[in-house]
C-alpha cells in the first residue's frame, strides 16, 4: 500500500503536538484555551540574513519573513582588564553574528530570537492579538521521558509553546526603536522575562538614567578569581548581577522615581594600575586616588558615547580611617555628597568580599554589598544619612548611618525628597544611552531579579567563597539570608537576599519582603534532582591507629530546581573512611606529635599559644563529640591547653585532627574523626545525623559574622574550650552561645564627604573637607 510521505509526516506531527499538549495540561492543570504547542525547526542563525517562519496556531496561519537585526549591540560598551604586565587591554567580547530577527508587513510584526540551540523565542503582533513563542524545555513536563524528547525526528521539529494574549502593540517606524523596546524581553537565555503585559508599560521619559563605570580592583580580583576557577567570564557575570541588584534597589517603589543604571564601562584590574594607588584601603586617600583616575579616564564631552556620569570603585580592601589615633574599620564605602554631575566628584568607593583578620565576613563580604553601593551612590546623588540634619528615623532604611546584616531595604521619605528634585539638580541623569547594550553584557538581563539565577545557595557561596556552602534556613531570608558550610562551625548572616530569591512556595524576595513571584510563563514548578556522587581521593594524616578519609559531593542540578527548593533530599557533602596503607609507608606519628606541629603553626597567628608547649588530644565526650577531634595547644597566659576553634574557624587553618584520625573505642568498636566529630566506624552520615550535628554546632557557636572591633572571648568560653594540665576539661557546658549577631550600631560610620562650594578651579584634594 502506498502512502504519501507528506501525509505521514503531517499525521505524526499532529499526533506529537496533541500528546505534548495533553501532557502539558496534565502538568499544569490550568486553563489552556490560550495555549497551543507547535513544532518548529531549529535554525543556525549564521546561515542567512533572511529566513521564513510559518506555523499554524489557534486555527490561524502565521507567515513571517524574518530579517536579521544587526543593530542590537551597542559599540560603546567596553570591558578592560589590567594584566600582569600592567598594561590595560580590551577583553574580546566574542561578538557573534546577530541571532535576533525582525518582521513587519501590513498584517503583522514580530521580533524573534534564534540563538544557538535554545529554540525560538519571540513575540508576534497581530491585529488585537499577541503571540508569545518559547521552547518547550524537557523540564517543563518533568515526567516526560528525556529519551523521548531526544529521539524526536528532525523532520518534525522541536516543540514550542505559543501563548495568546489579547493586547495590541504599537508598530514602530524605526526598526532600532522597535528592537530597543523588545530586545531585553527576547534575548535572555535564562528565560527570565517580565510578564508580556508589562513590556510597554512605562514611558521611557519617566525614568532617570545613571551612566555608570565600574572598576573592580586587584584585591577584589584576587579574592574572587580562585573561587571562580580563574574564569573572568564568571567574575563578569557576578559583577553584572551585583549591578542589577543595585538597579533593583533604585527601582524600589519607596524611592518614588525609578533610576535606571546603564553600565558604560567595566574595568577589571588583575594588576592595579600604577596611576591608581590604593593606599592599603585608607578611605580618604583611596577616594582621592580613584576620583583623579576616573576623571582622567572619562571623556569630557557629555555626549561622547563612552562618557559616564559616575565611577564606582568596587574593592576587596578593608577600608579604614584613623580616628583619635585608632584604626577604625567600620567604614565600608565613601562618597562625596552631591558630587554627581561634577566631574571631579562623580565617584564612589565600596567594599566587596571583605573579611576581618580571622577570615570572618564583614557585611560587605557578599551581596549585601549591593546595599553598600546603593547607599554610597545615594550620597553622591545628594542624600544624607537619615536622622542627620533631617527628621527621618536613624534605623530602618537604606540611608541609615549603619549598614548591618538585617533589613533596611527601603528608602526613607528624606531620600525620596532628594530624588524628586534630581531632574532639576542633576541634569546629567537625563541623558540616555543611544542604543542597547549587548545582551551578554547587559545587567538588565536579570530583570531586577538577580536572585533567580544567583540563588540563595550561590549567594552563600559568594559570601563564604565556598562551593559547599548552603542555606541554613529560609526563615526571614528576605531580611537576612543565613548560610552555613560543613567546613566551619556556626552560621553566617549574608544580609537581605537578592531580589528574585526563592523564599516560600510560589514566592520570591522583592524589596526585602517575601512576595508572590512575578509569573514568567510558563510558571511551572520543577523539583531538583541530584547528580551522581563525585568521590575525592583518599587522604590521610598517617597517625597511629588511624585510617584515611575521602570526601563525596553531589549537586542539585539534574535538573536544577525551579520555583521551589524541594526535590534534593539528603546530604550534598559526605566524608567516608578509606584504607591508607598505600599512603603511609613511613612511621606513623602519634597524636601528640601531630598536635605539637600544628600548635607551632597556630602560634604564628595567635600569640597567646606557646609555640614550644606541645599539644594533645582530648578524651572523647558523648555530649561534645568534637572534643577528641580538636587539637589542644598549651597557652602562655594560663596553665591549660586550649583549642582555637573559634579563632581559626574562618582562617583556613584547620584546628582539628584530620578526618580518619582514631579518637575512641567503645564496646570493641573503634571511633574515627569525620567532619570534626568522633563517630563509630560503622555509622554512616544521613540527613538526620547531619542536622543534629549542625543544630548542636549552631547552638554552641551561634552566628560567626565579624564584628566591627575584635571580639574577645570571656573567661567562661575560654574554660569551655580548655583542658587542665591533667588533660581533663575545665568546663563541659555553656549557658549561652559563643557567638552573637553584631549590633547594628557597631557599623555606624560617617561614610561621606561634604562638598563645600566646589569650583572648576579648586584643586581636587582641597576642594572638599569632612564636616566636623
Amino acid at each position: 500500500m502506498y502512502l504519501n510521505l507528506n501525509f505521514i509526516t503531517c499525521t505524526m506531527a499532529f499526533v506529537l503536538e496533541t500528546v505534548l499538549l495533553l501532557l502539558f495540561r496534565l502538568a499544569y492543570a490550568q486553563n489552556m484555551q490560550d495555549i497551543e504547542i507547535v513544532l518548529l525547526p531549529l535554525w543556525n542563525a549564521e546561515d542567512s540574513a533572511e529566513m521564513p517562519l510559518s506555523f499554524k496556531a489557534f486555527d490561524q496561519s502565521v507567515e513571517l519573513m524574518l530579517h536579521r537585526n544587526d543593530k542590537i549591540t551597542a559599540p560603546q560598551f567596553k570591558i578592560w582588564k589590567h594584566s600582569d604586565t600592567d598594561i590595560m587591554e580590551e577583553l574580546e567580547l566574542s561578538k557573534p553574528i546577530s541571532c535576533h530577527y525582525l518582521h513587519r508587513d501590513d498584517l503583522s510584526s514580530a521580533a524573534v530570537s534564534l540563538c544557538g540551540e535554545h529554540g525560538v523565542h519571540g513575540l508576534i503582533f497581530l491585529k488585537n492579538t499577541t503571540l508569545e513563542i518559547t521552547p518547550l524545555q524537557n523540564q517543563d513536563i518533568s515526567f516526560f521521558h528525556d529519551h523521548y524528547i531526544r529521539r524526536r525526528s528532525e523532520l518534525l521539529g522541536e516543540p514550542h509553546i505559543v501563548k495568546r494574549t489579547y493586547s495590541s502593540f504599537t508598530f514602530f517606524e524605526d526598526d532600532s526603536d522597535y528592537s530597543t523596546q523588545l530586545h531585553n524581553y527576547l534575548t535572555d537565555e535564562n528565560e527570565i522575562r517580565e510578564p508580556l503585559e508589562n513590556v510597554n508599560r512605562n514611558n521611557i521619559n519617566d525614568a532617570l538614567t545613571l551612566e555608570l563605570a565600574l572598576f573592580f580592583d586587584e584585591t577584589g580580583y584576587n579574592i574572587f578569581s580562585p573561587f571562580f576557577d580563574k574564569n573572568d567570564e564568571k567574575i563578569i557575570d557576578m559583577l553584572l548581577a551585583y549591578i542589577n541588584g543595585v538597579q533593583a534597589i533604585y527601582h524600589h517603589p519607596s524611592l518614588g522615581i525609578a533610576i535606571d543604571i546603564s553600565l558604560v564601562r567595566l574595568e577589571i584590574m588583575q594588576k592595579q594600575p600604577r596611576v591608581l594607588p590604593h593606599h592599603d584601603g585608607e578611605r580618604g586617600k583611596l577616594l582621592d586616588s580613584f576620583c583623579n583616575y576616573a576623571m582622567k579616564e572619562n571623556p569630557e564631552d557629555e555626549f561622547h558615547p563612552n562618557h559616564w556620569d559616575m565611577g564606582l570603585y568596587v574593592s576587596g580592601l578593608d577600608f579604614y580611617v584613623v580616628e583619635a589615633g585608632q584604626k577604625n574599620s567600620a567604614t565600608m564605602g565613601l562618597a562625596v555628597v552631591g558630587g554627581l554631575c561634577i566631574k571631579q566628584y562623580s565617584c564612589v568607593i565600596a567594599e566587596l568580599g571583605v573579611t576581618n583578620q580571622f577570615g570572618k565576613p564583614f557585611p560587605s563580604a557578599g551581596f549585601t554589598s549591593v546595599y553598600i553601593a546603593a547607599h554610597e551612590i545615594g550620597h553622591n546623588l545628594g542624600m544624607h544619612h537619615d536622622s542627620i540634619g533631617n527628621t527621618c528615623p536613624k534605623d530602618g532604611y537604606i540611608m541609615s548611618p549603619s549598614r548591618g546584616i538585617n533589613g533596611e531595604t527601603a528608602w526613607s521619605e528624606c531620600s525620596r525628597d532628594v530624588v524628586q528634585n534630581l531632574p532639576y539638580t542633576k541634569p546629567c541623569l537625563k541623558d540616555r544611552p543611544t542604543s542597547p547594550i549587548s545582551s551578554r553584557l547587559d545587567h538588565s538581563k536579570f530583570f531586577n531579579l538577580p536572585g533567580r539565577e544567583w540563588t540563595a545557595k550561590r549567594q552563600c557561596e559568594v559570601l563564604l567563597r565556598d562551593k559547599d556552602a548552603t542555606v541554613a534556613t529560609l526563615y526571614k531570608v528576605c531580611e537576612s539570608l543565613q548560610c552555613k558550610t560543613p567546613h566551619r562551625n556556626g552560621y553566617y548572616f549574608a544580609g537581605p537576599a537578592l531580589d528574585g530569591t526563592y523564599c516560600a512556595p510560589g514566592k520570591e524576595c522583592r524589596g526585602g519582603e517575601c512576595k508572590n513571584a512575578l509569573q514568567m510563563y510558563p510558571g511551572f514548578i520543577q523539583q531538583g534532582g541530584w547528580s551522581e556522587w563525585k568521590t575525592g581521593s583518599c587522604k590521610s594524616g598517617c597517625l597511629m591507629k588511624s585510617t584515611g578519609a575521602q570526601t563525596r559531593r553531589r549537586y542539585c542540578d539534574r535538573p536544577m530546581p525551579k520555583n521551589t527548593e524541594t526535590g534534593c533530599q539528603g546530604l550534598h557533602y559526605d566524608v567516608v573512611l578509606c584504607k591508607d596503607d598505600n599512603l603511609c609507608k613511613k612511621k606513623r606519628k602519634s597524636m601528640s606529635e601531630f598536635a605539637a606541629l600544628r600548635c607551632g603553626e597556630f602560634s604564628e597567628r595567635l600569640p597567646e599559644l606557646d609555640a614550644k608547649g606541645g599539644g594533645l588530644q582530648a578524651p572523647h565526650e558523648r555530649e561534645r563529640p568534637w572534643m577528641a577531634c580538636a587539637i589542644f595547644c598549651r597557652r602562655k597566659d594560663i596553665a591549660s591547653y586550649y583549642t582555637p576553634r573559634v579563632e581559626l574557624n574562618d582562617l583556613g587553618l584547620d584546628p582539628y585532627f584530620p578526618d580518619g584520625t582514631w579518637c575512641h573505642v567503645e564496646e570493641g568498636q573503634n571511633y574515627f574523626c569525620r567532619q570534626h566529630h568522633c563517630l563509630p566506624e560503622s555509622i554512616r552520615f544521613d540527613k538526620t545525623l547531619q542536622n543534629d550535628r549542625q543544630r548542636n554546632d549552631d547552638i554552641e557557636f551561634g552566628p560567626q559574622n565579624a564584628h566591627a572591633g575584635r571580639l574577645r572571648l570571656d573567661n567562661q568560653v575560654i574554660k569551655y574550650l580548655s583542658l587542665g594540665p591533667d588533660g581533663l576539661p575545665l568546663l563541659t557546658s555553656l549557658s549561652y552561645g559563643i557567638g552573637f549577631p553584631p549590633d547594628e550600631d557597631e557599623w555606624i560610620d560617617k561614610d561621606y564627604v561634604e562638598l563645600m562650594k566646589p569650583t572648576e578651579e579648586t584643586s581636587f584634594e582641597s576642594s572638599y573637607r569632612i564636616r566636623e
